[in-house]
């Protein structure tokens, strides 16, 4: 894979005649951003649950066993339910960023200069994954708003929160993982469901802000299909 332009990638399309409409694959991501802010809705609040358990435990009031046991199964189930959902949300969304990229071409874009490939390869690039990802999905924006003139596009204003949002909900998740691993006095776990919360609260905006994205983008582009077809 190459993020330079490529003769076979940047060829100028007379035609979108090998666009590929990403309705079904738009609704199956839009669905999974839907579950993934409604599981840490609910991983938010089973996090301040224990959290209210922890605090009587510090304080030297200790609950019931049965109260501990549950509150460690619900635990359980909401993370292993968030894990399996995160999986099948990140395939889903790579296949998105390649067909985006894709559609951008095939309705007119010529000289992008991240592959289809690349707009994905560059999320897995340590260091790299800081800000090319975020340079890619703006060339996708632009390419899908004027394909002939996307140069000259303003990037859309939602770009940098969404950025944002990724960005802090990364490293946050990752602070509170390895919180997590190594917290085993009461102490230690308070602070670790407290990050563990901020965390699930930066998942919602950051889930808010992508479906928004992922919505006009697609827009975009069916609507420039759509004149294209009556051209």
């Amino acid at each position: 894979m190459s993020a330079q332009p490529s003769a076979a990638s940047t060829a100028p399309i007379a035609s979108a005649t090998g666009f590929r409409d990403s309705g079904v694959l738009t609704r199956c991501l839009k669905l999974f951003l839907y579950l993934s802010t409604i599981l840490a809705v609910l991983s938010l609040g089973s996090e301040l649950l224990q959290l209210n358990l922890l605090s009587e435990m510090q304080a030297g009031r200790a609950p019931p066993p049965d109260q501990l046991a549950s509150n460690d199964l619900r635990q359980q189930i909401i993370g292993a339910v968030t894990f399996v959902n995160f999986v099948v949300l990140v395939v889903i969304y790579c296949v998105w960023i390649y067909r985006a990229n894709y559609n951008a071409r095939q309705l007119g874009a010529t000289g992008m200069q991240f592959s289809p490939g690349w707009a994905v390869g560059w999320y897995f690039i340590p260091i790299a994954n800081l800000w090319k990802p975020y340079q890619a999905m703006r060339e996708i924006w632009q390419a899908s708003a004027a394909p002939a003139s996307w140069q000259q596009q303003p990037r859309g204003s939602i770009l940098p929160l969404w950025w944002t949002f990724f960005l802090l909900s990364n490293f946050i998740s990752n602070a509170s993982f390895r919180l997590s691993l190594r917290a085993s006095s009461t102490s230690e776990l308070i602070l670790s469901g407290t990050v563990s919360a901020a965390s699930n609260i930066v998942d919602i905006a950051s889930n808010v802000t992508a479906l928004a994205l992922v919505n006009q983008i697609y827009r975009m582009q069916m609507a420039r299909r759509s004149a294209e077809a009556f051209e």
